[in-house]
């Protein structure tokens, strides 16, 4: 049994690796939240409120932790500042393991959206360059496959929005034909993933991709006409376009409803035109590396991800 620190994974991916380490028991698991600890109850889980990110309160946190798993907003934690106090507390209280807070696909991709991720990786490569002074990987599971599931994700503890793809209306959004290759992995799979790479006894390799189900839009929206039975909408966008920062398509996916014209303007548009772009670029392409380490876990597909909301969104209807 080894003491595992995750921090600010209250909701999402997050939520679901605190979940299923809860249960399984195994290790000493901590969640730090910024908010009262009453709001959160997991089984197996202490709940710590944590605002403090000082060097030495950190430090104190953090002593006899073996793994720290982190779980930043990046629009609320602007120069990485408080990860990377995180990163540095974590050396010098002598955490042996730290994932970054990536969860996704390939920082180093060019993405405008993603850059702000790059000043995390270059701290930790940098304190390593001369000798390790602590082992640290990304969980790579390209995107979230819960979000094709909005409005009825599997967990209600995962917060969704249409990200191009809107099972309810019929509708997606796509780049050029859609047949760019993108890798899908839902959530309580990752944490099967991270729950085994607790006790991984070689050390962590930076790239850690998770493979669920290696697909495309294209293929996405052709599974989801044979399940729903409907014709759905295809938006096709054009790179260049994107690259000006122009979202030519009748529908903006939005991560929250009836936002002002200036918000979709200023924050809505960049952000889903970096995940467009991102897909096409091929930052959620990743490589099967957990998968190859772990050959025996089933992941799930695609076409059971949109059955299981379907029936939840008819169920509500």
């Amino acid at each position: 049994m080894v003491r595992v620190t995750i921090v600010g994974g209250a909701g999402r991916v997050g939520r679901a690796i605190v979940e299923e380490l809860g249960a399984q028991g195994k290790h000493e698991v901590i969640l730090w939240t910024r908010r009262d600890p009453s709001e959160h109850q997991i089984a197996g889980v202490k709940i710590m409120q944590v605002t403090d990110y000082s060097h030495e309160n950190l430090v104190k946190l953090l002593e006899g932790t073996h793994t720290v798993l982190a779980f930043f907003n990046p629009m609320s934690d602007p120069g990485s500042r408080n990860q990377i106090a995180l990163i540095d507390a974590s050396v010098a209280a002598g955490v042996k393991r730290l994932a970054p807070s990536e969860w996704a696909g390939n920082v180093r991709s060019g993405i405008k959206m993603y850059a702000m991720k790059e000043p995390v990786l270059d701290h930790l490569e940098n304190i390593n360059k001369e000798k390790k002074v602590i082992e640290w990987g990304l969980f790579q599971p390209g995107l979230l496959m819960d979000y094709l599931a909005h409005p009825c994700p599997p967990s209600k503890h995962f917060d969704t929005f249409p990200l191009l793809f809107d099972l309810e209306n019929a509708r997606a959004v796509v780049v050029e034909d859609g047949s760019h290759p993108v890798v899908f992995t839902a959530s309580a799979d990752v944490a099967k993933v991270v729950a085994r790479a607790i006790d991984y006894p070689e050390p962590w390799t930076v790239e850690g991709g998770i493979v669920g189900h290696r697909t495309s839009y294209k293929e996405i929206v052709q599974i989801a006409e044979k399940v729903t039975g409907k014709d759905f909408t295809i938006y096709s966008l054009k790179p260049e376009d994107l690259e000006n920062g122009e979202f030519k398509s009748p529908w903006i996916p939005c991560y929250a409803p009836n936002l002002p014209p200036e918000t979709i303007r200023d924050s809505v548009i960049p952000f889903i035109s970096g995940w467009a772009l991102g897909v096409s670029k091929g930052v959620a392409d990743v490589r099967p590396v957990w998968n190859e380490r772990f050959p025996d876990i089933q992941y799930q597909t695609v076409e059971e991800m949109l059955r299981g909301a379907w029936e939840r969104l008819q169920a509500q209807t």
